[in-house]
């Protein structure tokens, strides 16, 4: 079933910078669907490639990174590039500190690195794992970081001597890691469609979510820890009440793969990123070149309390990997495998009056 075709006239809000050239930058603007095509890449990104990002606490930095063996630091108001942190393969994942020191990256050679922000400097690197890093989160006082691995495992490393907790629980790749913002909890989502809850400080095993029935891939929880969400390839968001573990909302709509789940700073609204079509279509791209015109919804806004549908943006010509709110809850970046991020002005965005749905 061919998706709705979006008429975002004159609310799409998009800082969109080219690393070939330098990192060069358009003026903020406002564009139409047909204006999307004007995209210039940040994140070169071959098919099934991740790109992914994050933004610094002190909101002006943002970090993206690839299929490409280089993970960028740069200015979101300018483009500006303040460094380029070179790897050996890709990088699917990586995170700031909350204190904004450090950024850690999590690479398809299985290991972990922490690097200085101000400097660019390498600062040390984890080792162990014996599979591809999908996923790393710092814990809320930075002196712990946790990693998780297609070698069915995850780790909670602490920063300071290297040494290592393993989470032994899932069976298959390891994908989703999430700390509660009050450093109680560490989640960890997997191929093996569960939500393992472990103790974030000792990495003990406390219980398993079992409601999900497709790999779960993005985790996230809300700013005061009530909620959690969660989401992957059973095409459902969960809405968990974290007190008692139950499912308050399962979000049904027509959508493909969640990938990225990010709570607004006042936890009123959910934005969630998405694989951009269905099966036989993912194999028509890979197999025979079939891609998108960007017309393909990727990314929703929703209504917490009521579940119910807020806005859907297209853009984005290929799966949009990652989704975050910026700390002050004035943009969503958006990090996809066409190679692009996308700012998109939430005030703009949900101000459009426009039937949520697919056709």
């Amino acid at each position: 079933m061919k998706k709705r075709i979006n008429k975002l006239t004159k609310i799409l809000i998009a800082l969109i910078f080219s690393i070939s050239s330098g990192c060069a930058t358009t003026s903020e603007q406002a564009f139409t669907d047909d204006d999307v095509k004007k995209q210039y890449n940040i994140c070169q990104t071959h098919k099934n490639s991740v790109c992914t990002l994050d933004f610094h606490p002190n909101n002006n930095l943002i970090a993206s990174s690839g299929y490409h063996p280089v993970v960028k630091i740069w200015h979101r108001e300018n483009g500006k590039i303040l460094h380029s942190l070179l790897h050996p393969v890709g990088v699917p994942s990586l995170s700031f500190s909350h204190d904004g020191q450090y950024l850690a990256t999590a690479s398809y050679d299985a290991n972990v690195r922490i690097w200085d922000v101000n400097s660019g400097a390498l600062v040390k690197t984890f080792s162990g794992h014996q599979g591809s890093v999908f996923g790393i989160a710092f814990s809320p006082d930075d002196q712990h970081l946790t990693s998780v691995s297609a070698d069915d495992t995850g780790r909670i490393w602490n920063v300071s001597s290297g040494e290592y907790i393993e989470l032994k629980r899932h069976q298959g790749d390891v994908w989703g890691v999430a700390y509660s913002h009050s450093g109680q909890w560490l989640l960890t989502g997997g191929e093996d469609n569960k939500v393992n809850i472990w103790d974030a400080k000792t990495g003990k095993y406390l219980s398993t979510l079992n409601e999900h029935s497709g790999a779960v891939l993005a985790l996230e929880f809300s700013h005061h820890d009530k909620l959690l969400a969660s989401g992957g390839d059973d095409y459902i968001i969960n809405i968990w009440d974290t007190q008692t573990w139950t499912i308050l909302k399962s979000i049904k709509q027509p959508m493909y793969s969640i990938y990225g789940l990010s709570f607004s700073p006042d936890d009123s609204i959910l934005v969630s990123s998405h694989r951009d079509k269905g099966l036989f279509g993912e194999l028509l791209q890979y197999h025979f070149d079939y891609g998108n015109d960007g017309q393909d919804i990727t990314i929703r806004f929703w209504d917490v309390k009521t579940g119910d549908c807020l806005q859907h943006l297209n853009g984005h010509k290929d799966d949009v990997n990652k989704v975050v709110f910026s700390p002050d809850g004035a943009r969503v970046a958006s990090a996809s495998v066409d190679g692009s991020v996308i700012l998109w002005d939430v005030d703009k965005v949900l101000t459009h009056k426009r039937a949520c749905q697919d056709e």
